[in-house]
Parts: structure tokens; sequence; C-alpha cells
């Protein structure tokens, strides 16, 4: 039996005692067992979505037409319980692409396999003083998702079979650890490279600084038993991140962020190694606008680099995801945005966010060019279900990175 089934299977038998321990709670105290999911929460999530992408050396373009929906269940708090669970189902209209299980090489890839499965399967205990307990299949996003995330952007997400717990004991410090034994990856059940077993480890204190921002330090152990170490390594990272906002006047503020982390070989991984991790960014927003500017540097020595293997990655980089594996010769990435969000008295309409941002790479190691990227993204919503989004990623290569050009249209409604 293995551990993440082991986890699974923990989950599901905790889920099912929370049930059965909720509804004996409210029978005893009014007689009606219906209380205890009178209480509770559907939990419903789906998005359509037409994905194009037009990119140099495939004879092909892709055209994705898929829908994601998740339904679930999130109960009342009995007994400082509370248990959530939640089905997923990814299906596609069209196969003109490369979804990575379905053979279509000809075409490029997006990574929306069609897929079926639990999403998340989790209980929660905060009867201990200031501490939360989650055990089982749950979402993990860590600050800003650079190191640790659940890919929102991607049809299936990514999700963790784990045991996280976090203490708030001391004023304005958050102290989390989490245990890892499966990470769930977007690729799906069916994929080879679907989910990765191993004993991470992830520890993460963050401390808030009033009117000023978050100060966070973090420990990150992973450990990816299934995974190829040459671009999807075991690391152990080691980091300190501030960033925050600060009021310049009544109508402007000040943005900032500064990060710093180390990373070598851990565990299984084969290589002896180390290498560097820093940002820097600053901004200001003012009338609903923002304009943001910074520099993000992935160190690495021609073999080795700087990998973030759990983070969301589309958020970083470029829409167009060219640099999901980190280049041998590390990548710089000099970026700028600028945005603009509002709330509209429209109904249905209730706001809208415009956005604006370029990114130019080059290799930290010798400082080769590795070419430029322009991302549009504009997005409406509609009371409080409903959001459609339009997004534009323009990719100009150098070398082994060739040209594409990416378009996104989607529909999300939620409950």
């Amino acid at each position: 039996m293995s551990v993440s089934y082991r986890t699974t299977l923990l989950s599901s038998t905790l889920l099912c005692a929370a049930v059965a321990s909720s509804g004996a709670i409210a029978a005893r105290a009014d007689g009606n067992a219906a209380d205890f999911f009178d209480q509770g929460k559907l939990l419903i999530d789906a998005r359509y979505r037409f994905e194009h992408v037009d990119q140099d050396g495939f004879a092909n373009d892709a055209d994705a037409h898929t829908l994601r929906a998740r339904v679930g269940f999130q109960t009342g708090k009995v007994w400082d319980l509370q248990a959530l669970i939640e089905g997923e189902g990814v299906v596609q209209f069209t196969d003109d692409f490369n979804d990575t299980v379905n053979g279509n090489t000809a075409f490029p890839v997006v990574a929306d396999p069609e897929d079926f499965q639990i999403n998340r399967l989790q209980i929660e205990y905060s009867g201990l003083p200031q501490t939360t307990v989650t055990l089982g299949r749950q979402r993990i996003n860590l600050d800003n998702q650079r190191f640790v995330g659940g890919v929102a952007f991607r049809q299936n997400e990514q999700t963790f079979d784990a045991l996280r717990v976090t203490n708030t004991s001391i004023e304005n410090l958050a102290l989390t650890y989490i245990y890892v034994n499966q990470i769930n990856r977007i690729f799906g059940e069916e994929s080879t490279q679907g989910s990765f077993d191993g004993d991470t480890h992830l520890f993460n204190a963050g401390y808030d600084i009033k009117d000023w921002g978050k100060l966070t330090g973090y420990a990150y152990l992973i450990e990816l038993e299934d995974a190829p170490q040459a671009t999807i390594p075991s690391t152990q990272t080691f980091g300190l991140r501030f960033a925050g906002k600060h009021p310049l006047t009544s109508e402007i503020t000040a943005l900032y962020g500064a990060e710093y982390a180390a990373q070598s070989d851990y565990s299984n991984n084969p290589r002896n190694y180390d290498v560097d991790y820093w940002m820097l960014e600053g901004g200001l927003t003012a009338h609903g606008f923002k304009l943001l500017g910074g520099i993000e540097s992935l160190e690495g020595n021609g073999t080795d680099r700087f990998q973030t293997p759990l983070a969301t990655l589309h958020k970083f980089q470029g829409y167009a995801d060219v640099f999901l594996v980190t280049p041998a010769n590390g990548i710089v990435d000099t970026y700028g945005t600028l945005a603009y969000e509002t709330k509209v008295d429209c109904e249905p309409l209730t706001s809208i966010m415009a956005g604006v941002t370029y990114h130019d790479f080059e290799a930290e190691r010798g400082s080769a060019s590795l070419g430029d990227e322009i991302d549009i993204e504009l997005v409406a919503k509609f009371g409080d279900h409903w959001a459609a989004g339009i997004k534009y990623a323009d990719y100009d290569g150098t070398g082994a990175f060739a040209d594409r050009q990416k378009l996104w249209l989607a529909v999300d409604f939620t409950y």
C-alpha cells in the first residue's frame, strides 16, 4: 500500500467519521440530523476555455476547446472538525492539440488532458489553541506561489496529498509546516508525469508588519521520487521574502518587493550544486491604475539551474510558458506592467480589469538574449458568480526558443 494511498484512505475514513459524528451531534441537539448539512456549503466551479497556439516549428496550430467542472461539498464545523470533498472533470470538444497524453505531437502543447478524479478530499481540525490541522488531498498556495502553488490557470489544478499545520499563537506571526507525500500535477492520472511521490517538507513563517507588508522566511525540502531529475529535480531551498504596500498620499500607494533564496541538491538528486534566486520590484497604484516594474533572476551554471517545480509557473516569466524549465544558463526576466481595475455600476457588469506586461529575457550566465514577450489581459465580472476573459501572449524568441503566439477566451462560473 503506497504512502499516498494510505493518506487518501485515512482522509476518506476521517471524512466519513466527521459526517457521522456531526449528524449524531445535530440529532442530539434538536433531533434533526439535517441541521448538519444546513451548515454546509455546496461548491461549484466551472470554466469553458478556448486556447489557440501558433508556434514556430509546427505545421499545425493548436485549437483547444475544453470544459472544466468541479462539484463539491464543505460541511459545517462540528467538534472543531470540518470536511470537504470535491470531484473534478475535464472534457475536450476538439483534439487539434497535444494535451501531453493524446499523442498529437504534430500540434503545439495545450496541457489540458481529459481527466476525472477526486480533486480535494480533506478534513480540518481547529480544536487546538490557535492551530489548524488539515489532512488529505488539498489546495496549497504559499505566498505569491513562486515556489508552491495550485496552478489554477490550467483546467486540472495541482493538488497535494498532505498534512498541514498552521499556528498563529504569536501575534502577527503565522507558522506553517506541511508534509507532502504526493503531488498531483496538472497532467492528470493517465500521464506518467501526472503525480510524484516523495517525502517533501515545507516550512513557512510569515510576519505581518502593520502598514508596510509581510516578511517571510521559508525552507522547502522537496523530494520527487518519480521525476526526471535533470528537469524536475529534488531540491532544498532556503529563502527570505519581503513584500507589501504603503500609502504615500490619500490616492497614491507604493508597491515593493524583494526576495532572495539559495537552492541546492536534495535527497535522490544525483547532482551536487548551489544556485541562487533573487527578485526586486516596485511600483505605484493610483485611481485604479497600477504601474509595476521588476527584475527576477534564476541562476544557472551551464548544467544545473534554479528550479521551482511546485510553483504556479504560469504567473511568472510570461504567459506564453516558454520557460517552465529554467534554461541551463539561468534566466533574468526584466518586466514592466501597466494595469487598470475598476468597479462598474452597470448591471450585470460589476468590474473590469485590464493589463499589459512586457518581458525582456536574457541568460543569467553570459547575458545572451532569450527573447522578449508582450502579454495582454482583459477580465470582466458579472455579478457574484460569472466572469469572462481574454488573454494574449506574443513571445519573440531566439535560438532554441521558438516564436509563439497564444490566445485564450474563457468563461467562468463559481458558486
